[in-house]
């Protein structure tokens, strides 16, 4: 699974060498990262319950000591084992990661650091009308992370009243504390709660269980690993070494003496130093450092054009640069040189940036430098976009419109046109009462 976003466990539905749709960035772009529970991916579970006999025997047996100490953990928790459970199927946890150091960091460092870093990016324009505070999250957080396993961080299954009578909030207030969590990839819900079906009701009432529902399954995880480079010239780094790289550093001062010289009179550079030198080479432009730079940093580019940096990456994509490409044209252009060229892409190729020159040969051969692979697509995107904002302004005006009708209707309660127009409408019931045949009295 060398090529596989993120070091994903889910299983490739095709060959690595088959063709794979890249798509471009864009309002339709869908999110894969997400694991948990939903309408496309539904889970259940399948209730199981314990007999007297096997309660007793886990109670009595001569190896009890191991169960006593698992029971014990569970009761601290407060999750002592009942006669019915719910149990989640085996690919339930598949793709979900485990949290690093238990519950006090996950609570205390992880919540508050996603917290300050995303909430005004991922959770208010997802919950704009919901807000809820950090001291607030936190105390969910910790709440929920005692009833989930120390290891692992899953199997988390308090209902929200519970969780409510632990912290001393409301139960609305829990619930947008776990949606904050799954918006900032610190938990999900790998099984939502639902009410027991019929068959689980009448076993639960042979155990001597009498709820009705199920409690949803969380896992609880740190916020997943970002595809940042480990070379500070392609983060966020970037601004720093553009401007350190275009100054000229001097190692010595005027007048002084260096290390190499220890003090003595200098001398001329040998004639072999002098061949061993390397010709300078010309400087790439900014724009083409630019382009690799967020050519490396999409999530759609391959693994294996990170093991260039930038500067590497500059030389052969000056001429691209320099027509206005960008990362999604130069991953279109991978995909049509592998789907519509029929080539093979290798998964580790041996030489990077030989094949990567190879295939803009291939399609200079039949376009120009203008036409970019991506260009039909970006300005589909665009339109799409401007559409997109065209129809909320409409929108907005629209409901600006309403809502002033709406308050000249209230200012005209009580005016003079109102009372006229209701006085009239008294004497016209009048009139129609006096015309109103008699009742033979």
């Amino acid at each position: 699974m060398q090529d596989t976003s993120h070091g994903s466990a889910r299983p490739r539905g095709a060959p690595v060498v088959a063709h794979r749709e890249r798509r471009l960035a864009g309002p339709e772009k869908v999110d894969r990262g997400y694991r948990g529970t939903s309408k496309t991916r539904p889970r259940r579970g399948t209730a199981r319950t314990r007999s007297c006999r096997q309660r007793q025997a886990s109670q009595t047996s001569s190896a009890a000591t191991q169960h006593f100490l698992h029971q014990l953990s569970h009761e601290v928790a407060g999750r002592t084992p009942t006669a019915i459970h719910l149990e989640l199927d085996e690919d339930t946890y598949a793709g979900v990661p485990c949290w690093l150091s238990g519950e006090q960091r996950w609570a205390r460092v992880a919540v508050p650091i996603a917290y300050l870093s995303h909430y005004d990016t991922k959770v208010r324009p997802a919950m704009p009308s919901n807000p809820i505070s950090l001291r607030a999250l936190v105390r969910v957080a910790e709440a929920r992370a005692r009833y989930a396993d120390w290891t692992t961080g899953r199997n988390s299954r308090p209902t929200n009243a519970r969780l409510a009578r632990d912290t001393g909030l409301s139960v609305r207030t829990v619930q947008r504390a776990d949606t904050t969590l799954r918006l900032l990839g610190l938990a999900t819900e790998v099984l939502r709660g639902r009410q027991r079906t019929r068959a689980e009701r009448f076993a639960s009432w042979r155990v001597g269980d009498r709820h009705r529902g199920w409690a949803s399954v969380w896992a609880l995880h740190h916020a997943p690993v970002l595809p940042l480079s480990p070379h500070p010239r392609k983060g966020s780094l970037l601004s720093s070494y553009l401007l350190i790289s275009s100054k000229k550093v001097v190692s010595s001062c005027a007048g002084g003496h260096t290390a190499h010289t220890r003090g003595g009179a200098p001398r001329p550079a040998s004639t072999k130093e002098i061949r061993r030198r390397r010709p300078e080479i010309a400087p790439t432009p900014r724009v083409a450092y630019l382009l690799a730079c967020d050519w490396l940093r999409d999530e759609r580019t391959p693994r294996w054009a990170r093991q260039h940096s930038p500067k590497a990456w500059a030389r052969i994509l000056a001429a691209l640069a320099a027509h206005r490409w960008t990362a999604d044209d130069l991953n279109q252009l991978l995909a049509d040189w592998q789907g519509t060229g029929g080539h093979w892409m290798p998964e580790r190729p041996y030489k990077p940036i030989g094949l990567v020159r190879s295939i803009i040969a291939w399609h200079l051969a039949h376009n120009g430098l203008d036409d970019r692979p991506a260009a039909a697509e970006t300005a589909r995107l665009a339109a799409e976009r401007a559409r997109q904002t065209r129809a909320r302004a409409a929108f907005e005006a629209e409901r600006a419109e309403n809502r002033r009708a709406r308050e000249e209707g209230r200012r005209a309660v009580g005016g003079p046109g109102h009372t006229a127009a209701f006085a009239e409408l008294r004497r016209l019931q009048r009139n129609r009462a006096a015309r109103r045949p008699g009742d033979g009295h």
